[in-house]
């Protein structure tokens, strides 16, 4: 690594013809029959899609926003109805339904016209509110509300617990007025809170609500797998890289005692040397897969911000398909010392990384030039790392979205050092990904 914290990545080499990348081979791109399309294009995703339909995995949106609709339609009449509903505008604000949140946020407002005791009820207007928060809030609240601490769930069943019975209660006349406005809102904000939780438990049980896309849970599950197949291969991929360099330090010893000239001795070891070269780059590759995501048996002082994303750099160069794109690391606090969530950060890093180097190939595969910034930055009680995306005119460059299965564990992994991963995906800044681990040097 340079003294400027500058990495340049080399211009890939060309494959050569025949070889499995050439698209004809066991390991590329397989023709269609009709040399039109990709046979692993049109027909895989609509039998995937099928199965979704098949097995009602696409109904539960629908099916929360239609009870959100009802439920809020007869709040007028039934407050407590409206309290459920509300419920179910949380779940549409997980699940990222915006379209349907608005749709029913329509529906309520054309409900005003159609009964007369909506504009007089405070149940009507706190569900249309939280059906309208639905679609419209930022969804980095998202994150927020979910990582509250576990004694406010209690908390939160507790409220709308004793507001829906105190809203069953509204007949009597010893309750004011107030008092049951209160109750509604309370308890619906309890009950937004609790759908929240429940559709993120839900989506997290059945996966195919976050993963499934236009690959689905098949790209992940195959990352899975031959990340555990690797990890059994490491061993056996070291005997022969040992013997390698073991035989290629005995050829280098035989040559320089040799009898020749000093023409073909030079040749001779300019080969040793360049195989040396390539068993030692080999076997760093093999360090990255044996210590990835672990501190490793290194001193602790080695132990900081810089070699974890150093190493994590090193780890995802090979995704960037084209020259033009660096690496920036930068922030006052490469140097602060890492030693119990070094993996951690190294895998949270890795992530980002695969997802930025993304946002240099456009849809129509077209390269673009630019580079990720890596900055760490000291707070009072945390270690934050952005991650920064810019094109080559200084612009921020297209967002690639993170697939929803890696995102949702590589925040598990944040949170179980005790920080957190975010994911930020708004066109008019740079800013991709924010890491932030707990300083345990206070």
């Amino acid at each position: 690594m340079p003294n400027n914290n500058l990495v340049g990545f080399p211009p890939p080499i060309a494959p050569q013809a025949g070889t499995a990348t050439d698209g004809d081979g066991p390991g590329g791109r397989q023709p269609a029959a009709d040399g039109l399309s990709p046979t692993f294009g049109f027909a895989p995703q609509l039998a995937m899609r099928m199965r979704a339909w098949e097995d009602g995995t696409r109904f539960y949106p629908g099916a929360i926003a239609i009870c959100a609709l009802c439920l809020g339609l007869v709040s007028s009449h039934a407050p407590a109805a409206g309290v459920i509903g509300a419920a179910a505008a949380g779940a549409l604000f997980v699940l990222h339904k915006t379209l349907k949140a608005a749709l029913v946020t329509a529906a309520l407002s054309a409900g005003f016209y159609v009964i007369p005791d909506a504009q007089y009820s405070p149940a009507y207007w706190t569900t249309l509110a939280m059906v309208a928060g639905a679609g419209f809030l930022p969804r980095s609240i998202v994150t927020v509300l979910l990582r509250a601490p576990r004694w406010t769930w209690v908390l939160a069943l507790l409220l709308a617990t004793s507001s829906f019975c105190c809203i069953l209660l509204i007949a009597n006349p010893s309750i004011p007025d107030p008092l049951a406005t209160a109750a509604v809102f309370t308890g619906s904000l309890s009950a937004a809170f609790l759908g929240a939780g429940l559709a993120r438990h839900l989506a997290m049980v059945d996966a195919r609500l976050l993963a499934w896309g236009e690959d689905g849970l098949v790209p992940v599950t195959r990352d899975l797998l031959l990340g555990r197949v690797t990890a059994g291969m490491l061993h056996d991929l070291a005997q022969p890289l040992n013997v390698i360099s073991m035989a290629n330090g005995n050829m280098r010893y035989i040559v320089e005692q040799l009898d020749i000239g000093e023409d073909s001795r030079r040749q001779l070891l300019e080969r040793v040397a360049r195989i040396s070269s390539h068993t030692e780059a080999a076997a760093f590759i093999l360090s990255l897969f044996r210590w990835f995501g672990r501190d490793g048996d290194k001193e602790r002082s080695a132990l900081n911000v810089r070699s974890a994303l150093e190493r994590a750099v090193a780890a995802t160069k090979s995704n960037v398909r084209h020259h033009g794109v660096s690496v920036e690391l930068d922030g006052n606090a490469l140097d602060h010392l890492l030693p119990e969530h070094h993996g951690a950060l190294e895998m949270m890093a890795v992530a980002a990384l695969l997802s930025a180097f993304g946002s240099f190939i456009g849809a129509g595969k077209d390269k673009r030039k630019g580079k990720v910034v890596l900055r760490a930055a000291m707070t009072r009680a945390h270690v934050v790392v952005t991650v920064r995306c810019i094109d080559e005119t200084g612009a921020p460059a297209p967002a690639r979205k993170l697939d929803h299965a890696t995102l949702w564990l590589v925040e598990q992994v944040a949170l179980d050092a005790g920080g957190d991963f975010r994911s930020m995906l708004r066109k008019s800044q740079p800013t991709r990904f924010v890491m932030r681990l707990g300083r345990d040097d206070i």
